[in-house]
This record gives structure tokens, sequence and C-alpha cells, in this order.
């Protein structure tokens, strides 16, 4: 059976798979096709990775998880306030934040390879 001039069923079927296959590769080659590079902010020479979760009683207060910071433990406290005060501007229009347990805490420590900080919007 023919479908277009010289083409034969089977030879479609290796095109088409050919195709989906290095649309495929060419898609995981990159390290996350759908997260801009120019996005990401390094700390101390480090990309950290954070988690923020708002507080169910008060939507000012945060929990803050710096993973991997065993990396750098300055690199991660920056981290940790880039990405509480980008928070608070995005939600309340405002860079100031009362830390609870804050970046600039001398006694703070790693639990495992993680970085916990908590605080509150200041608005």
């Amino acid at each position: 059976m023919k479908l277009a001039k010289g083409i034969t069923r089977p030879q479609s079927q290796y095109f088409i798979m050919g195709l989906a296959t290095s649309s495929f590769l060419m898609m995981t080659g990159c390290s996350n096709p759908f997260e801009l590079e120019e996005n990401k902010v390094s700390f101390d020479g480090y990309y950290f990775s954070s988690k923020l979760s708002r507080s169910k009683l008060d939507d000012r207060s945060f929990d803050l998880t710096v993973r991997r910071a065993n990396r750098s433990l300055l690199g991660a406290r920056e981290a940790g306030r880039y990405e509480a005060t980008r928070f608070c501007i995005k939600n309340f229009g405002t860079s100031d934040i009362k830390w609870v347990l804050g970046p600039d805490d001398q006694s703070i420590g790693l639990t495992g390879k993680v970085l916990k900080l908590n605080g509150q919007c200041d608005v």
C-alpha cells in the first residue's frame, strides 16, 4: 500500500518514530527545558533550591528550607534571605521581614544538609 509518492507505510512509521525519538533526546539533553538559566541566582558560587511554606494561621508568616546548605552556609543564608524577600515583595509589596530564626542569627545551624529559617513579612 502506498501513502505518498515513493513512501510505504513501514517507512513512514520509522520516520515518525525517529522524529519522536530525536525530539525527546533534544528535550532531555537540557538540564531543565522549562526553567530559564537567566532566572537562576548563585550565592557564594553555588545554586541552592529552596522551599517556602506559608503559615496556615497567619499568611504573612513563613517557614523556609534551603537544601544542600552544607556546600556553603554563607551562600545558603543569602539564598534563604533572597527567597523570603521575593515572597514578601510578591505578596505584600514590601521587603521588610521580621525574622524569628533568620539568616543573620549566629546560632543558626544545619539540620542534615538543610538550613531552616522562619519569619514574617512586616506590613
